[in-house]
Parts: C-alpha cells; sequence; structure tokens
C-alpha cells in the first residue's frame, strides 16, 4: 500500500513499507549566500524527511519516550554532485538498512527536479536505553524484516581520526536555538560551526563535495565549543580539490565532541 498526502510545509511524500519519499522547494531559508542548497540546509532537509519515516514506522519522538528510549546518531557521511539553486525542487528518497548489532544504517538518495541523482548520504542510528544510557541490541526492537531493505548507496559512515597536529578556528557557546527535543545539541549545527568557522572568502572559492562526521560526545546548552582544523593532514591536497579535518572541543574539559571531514573542488 502506498499512502499519499500534501504537508503544510509544500513537499510531498510518499511511502511504501520500505522507502520514503519527501520533494522540497528549495526556497529562501535553505539557501546559502552562493544561491544554492548548501550543507547546512541539505542536512536539515535530511533530519525532516528521516524523522518523518520514523514516526510512520511507529518509533518516532513520541514512540521511543513511551518505551524509555532515545534514537542517537553516532556517524553521517554525505556525497554531492551538485548543489540545487533557489526555486527548484529536490526529492528525498530514504530508507533503513537491516541492523548489524547495536546499529543500524539508515540511507538517503537526492535527485534534482529532472530525476537526476545529485547526492547520497548514509547515517548510522544507535537506541539507548533513557536511565542507563546504554546502547540496546537492535534486533529485538522491530520486526525489523518488514520495513528494511538491502540497497545500499555505496556510502559508508567512516570513521574520523581525532590524532594529529590542531588550530584554533573558532568558539560557538551553545545557544536555546542549538538544541534539539533531547535537549542535546542538534546534529546539524555542528556542520554550521564548522562552515561559520571557515573564513568566506574560501566559501566563494571553494565547492563542498564530501561530508563525514562522527558524534563522539553530548554537547548540552551552555558548554563552550571550540572548532579546530587540522593542520597536520597534508595527503589528499591538490590544486584543485582537497580534504580538511576538523574536530570540536569542549573548553571546559578539552573533550572531543565531534571528528568532521570535508572534501572540496574549485569553483569553476
Amino acid at each position: 500500500m502506498i499512502l499519499l498526502r500534501f504537508r503544510t510545509t509544500m513537499s510531498f511524500m510518499s511511502t511504501t513499507n520500505t522507502l520514503w519519499i519527501e520533494s522540497y522547494k528549495i526556497n529562501s531559508l535553505l539557501v546559502n549566500a552562493m544561491g544554492h542548497l548548501g550543507l547546512y540546509g541539505v542536512l536539515n532537509l535530511l533530519q525532516e524527511t528521516a524523522w518523518m519515516h520514523a514516526e510512520s514506522l511507529g518509533f518516532g519522538l513520541k514512540q521511543m519516550e513511551k518505551e524509555n528510549l532515545f534514537w542517537v546518531l553516532t556517524r553521517q557521511s554525505l556525497s554531492m554532485k551538485e548543489w540545487p539553486a533557489f526555486g527548484t525542487q529536490v526529492q528525498i528518497q530514504t530508507w533503513i538498512r537491516p541492523p548489524e548489532g547495536a546499529f543500524f544504517n539508515r540511507e538517503f538518495r537526492i535527485l534534482n527536479q529532472e530525476g537526476k541523482e545529485i547526492g547520497t548520504c548514509v547515517t548510522s542510528w544507535m537506541a539507548l536505553d533513557k536511565n542507563t544510557k546504554k546502547p540496546l541490541p537492535t534486533q529485538n526492537l522491530r520486526p525489523w524484516e518488514q520495513i528494511t531493505r538491502a540497497e545500499t548507496t555505496g556510502l559508508t559512515p567512516e570513521k574520523i581520526a581525532v590524532e594529529g597536529e590542531y588550530e584554533k578556528m573558532a568558539k560557538f557557546r551553545v545557544r536555546n536555538s542549538d538544541l534539539d527535543t533531547n535537549q542535546h545539541v542538534n546534529n546539524t549545527k555542528y556542520a554550521q560551526w564548522i562552515l561559520d568557522s571557515i573564513p568566506y572568502d574560501l566559501h566563494r572559492q571553494l565547492k563542498l563535495n564530501t561530508y563525514s562526521v562522527n558524534f563522539l560526545a553530548e554537547t548540552h546548552l551552555g558548554d563552550e565549543v571550540q572548532v579546530d582544523r587540522n593542520c597536520s593532514q597534508a595527503n589528499g591536497f591538490t590544486e584543485e580539490q582537497g580534504l580538511s579535518l576538523y574536530r570540536g572541543l569542549r573548553v571546559s574539559d578539552q573533550k572531543v565532541l565531534f571528528t568532521a571531514r570535508v572534501g572540496w573542488e574549485r569553483r569553476k
């Protein structure tokens, strides 16, 4: 059975048991200074699509609260071939792969308004007990064989090393607007902090192609977070394209909160 409906956000969605589809118009709230959908915008669209799918499958926020559980995003990898411009449409497809131990992967495919694939993403999740904060084996949480599919985009939620020499880029104080419903910093905010720490001239010169992040510790209201760039990572850099490694530190105890890798190429 396929369910269809329109939502007040002007996005169109449909679902089967295993695949969820949402369409969005790239409006003024989603574009960056170059007039295109940017990293922060697309991460929010992916999050919205995943949220709607989880609600439809019976393990959204309210249902998880009843079971005294909550989902934790541990890793994310995104690859974009092109960034849609203001006024165009994108379609996002998402599905869940069968779980492995305490983790399961959610996959995404991003299509432009002509139906061409312009991006893919994979996220890794685990369920935690709200009281103990310990991860639970996913096998017994849901009838996964009914709601998962084996299809993969080919992306892997990669592990990003912490080691190396770093230089300070910027500091950010966690504000009310940074929090999600679990009172933790929303995962999209980490990407925003990284983008805000990069000089504006580089944003105009470089086009982001890939983004990967590992979430290592919780971040809460009032925390001061320092974003550093790895300055010992020289591999992968050429004149036209390269990789940048970042980490986020809580200033109060120097705990590493996240690591991230950004891949870019020069704008033509």
